[in-house]
């Protein structure tokens, strides 16, 4: 299955490496069967990150992944697929136009960080094997387009273990993931250990995501809300395409909870019939949108549904009333009285004058 990954450069690079390490505070490592979705959640990486975003293309065989890892360590649902537990660099089918080491000193470090070893007890830059590999990686370079130039890490490794060989003796090396058995077994404890140390209720809210009633599904995902889980709102995209309409309202709304997420996947139920609907995804553009936020603010307050400038209110704290006058106007004049209640508490001593009817 070709699915997608948004990362950033610098990601990027160590992935093309090493590949997919689930990290803290995620444990799961994350694939998207749009490439859009991928963008956007590159995007967003990159902003908070300072980085380039980057979409890696790979091929994911989930039930391979099911058989080594186990079948509820895959989750697999709509447009989203989360992998608990390492993904090998070999899943890789496209990759950004990284520069791999080319130094004696680059590919040191490069071999000592396959064997797992601190570099005052691996090998010496100056080291005859590191010199040859050196200038065979600045002669291929040379002799080749910059399309065929580039050294697949395989390869590299490969005629590192030919010209290091006794580094190499003895070590059995994971052609997967690219290190040895002893670090891939590190991680690997590593990922159960967390498992064990998880939050009871995230447990519990995997159980009741695969449940075939609408209403466990529901709250498993009040449950990873209430757990904190990092990768919340990746978790409500995965439900947006529910067949309950209950279940995809519920995403929707708990996207409102979530510290960052994709405008782009919501954009589509802003236009609703559905007045739950709009105000779940109105409020959530609103949470999640950079440069539009304000006109969705407008939007909400203006919808001619109670619900949903209820909704788009609760969450005007998040706007300051000097920079953004004319919205804190639209909801102090509100007939609504809860959410002129609530412009009325945020506007207070910043000169807005008592409505008059």
């Amino acid at each position: 299955m070709i699915v997608y990954h948004g990362t950033t450069d610098r990601r990027a690079e160590q992935i093309c490496e090493v590949g997919f390490l689930p990290k803290k505070p995620s444990r799961r490592v994350w694939f998207a069967k749009s490439q859009n979705y991928a963008r956007g959640r590159a995007k967003v990486k990159a902003r908070r990150a300072r980085a380039r975003p980057v979409v890696l293309t790979c091929d994911v065989q989930l039930d391979q992944f099911r058989a080594k890892l186990g079948p509820r360590r895959v989750f697999a649902n709509g447009a989203v697929i989360a992998i608990d537990g390492p993904v090998p660099v070999t899943v890789l089918r496209s990759h950004p136009s990284l520069e791999h080491p080319s130094s004696p000193e680059e590919l040191a470090a490069w071999v000592n960080e396959r064997l797992g070893v601190k570099p005052y007890k691996g090998v010496s830059p100056r080291h005859p094997g590191v010199q040859r590999l050196s200038r065979w990686v600045v002669n291929r370079a040379a002799a080749l387009p910059r399309g065929r130039a580039r050294i697949s890490p395989n390869e590299l490794l490969e005629m590192a273990c030919r010209w290091l060989p006794e580094y190499f003796d003895g070590v059995e090396i994971d052609r997967d993931s690219l290190q040895t058995h002893h670090t891939m077994k590190t991680i690997d404890v590593e990922t159960d250990l967390d498992q064990a140390q998880a939050d009871p209720r995230e447990v519990e809210a995997l159980e009741c995501l695969l449940d075939p009633k609408p209403r466990r599904r529901v709250r498993g995902l009040s449950l990873m809300a209430q757990a904190d889980v990092p990768d919340l709102f990746d978790w409500c995209v995965m439900f947006l395409e529910d067949e309950s309409a209950e279940v995809r309202l519920a995403a929707l709304r708990t996207m409102v909870r979530c510290q960052d997420g994709d405008p782009e996947v919501i954009l589509p139920f802003a236009g609703s019939q559905d007045r739950r609907v709009r105000a779940a995804a109105i409020a959530a553009l609103a949470k999640h949108s950079d440069d539009d936020r304000p006109r969705w603010f407008e939007r909400g307050l203006k919808d001619p549904a109670g619900c949903v400038r209820v909704q788009t209110a609760a969450l005007l704290s998040e706007l300051d009333p000097t920079e953004h006058r004319s919205i804190f106007e639209l909801a102090l004049y509100d007939p609504n009285p809860e959410i002129e209640r609530v412009a009325r508490k945020l506007t207070a001593g910043k000169g807005f004058s008592k409505p008059r009817w």
